[in-house]
């Protein structure tokens, strides 16, 4: 494979890929929309608007818990709260944030690896990660096609609210819908 996003490890048993493709009308076309798509994925303060559950919030945090209005960077935070969920609020944390270029191949991506973390936000180090879990937004063109990708890898299953709203905190038709608006 030449995109080093795919290479996740595959040694747990649960692993889950979401894709949402369209194809653009020229590679010039595909290659703003591929801008367009990075800049959203990169604007977590906005993703409600492509959220298909409404009274969806996400929020970007800095490393310290502050609530921060600018695009993610590594190590930030995405809380996400669900309206309807008593006191469930996850959070992830974004790992990395990695451009690849293959102009031989009219081919680029940028991906958003993220791992669920607890973090209250009230105070430094008061944050755990589940070492096992991890996941990677990615936004990829190839020629004329733009691809929005979510791959999860070792999450533990569960059930009742857990196994409607995975451990990276939205269920997967949230995840299929923000994938959509990415790349729409």
């Amino acid at each position: 494979m030449y995109a080093n996003q795919f290479y996740m490890p595959e040694h747990f048993s649960q692993q889950i890929n979401m894709e949402h493709t369209i194809i653009a009308d020229s590679v010039e076309y595909a290659e703003d929309s591929f801008v367009d798509a990075k800049e959203r994925l990169l604007d977590v303060n906005n993703w409600k608007r492509y959220s298909s559950l409404p009274g969806a919030v996400f929020l970007l945090k800095d490393s310290h818990g502050k609530e921060v209005h600018r695009k993610a960077h590594r190590g930030d935070h995405i809380e996400i709260n669900i309206p309807g969920l008593k006191d469930v609020h996850s959070c992830v944390v974004i790992e990395a944030l990695e451009y690849d270029d293959y102009p031989d191949l009219s081919m680029e991506t940028f991906t958003m690896r993220i791992r669920p973390c607890e973090h209250s936000g009230e105070k430094d180090g008061d944050e755990e990660e589940d070492n096992n879990m991890e996941g990677a937004l990615v936004i990829e063109r190839r020629l004329k096609h733009l691809f929005a990708t979510f791959h999860r890898r070792n999450e533990t299953s569960g059930n009742g609210q857990e196994a409607a709203y995975n451990q990276f905190g939205l269920p997967d038709a949230g995840w299929g819908s923000l994938l959509k608006r990415f790349v729409d």
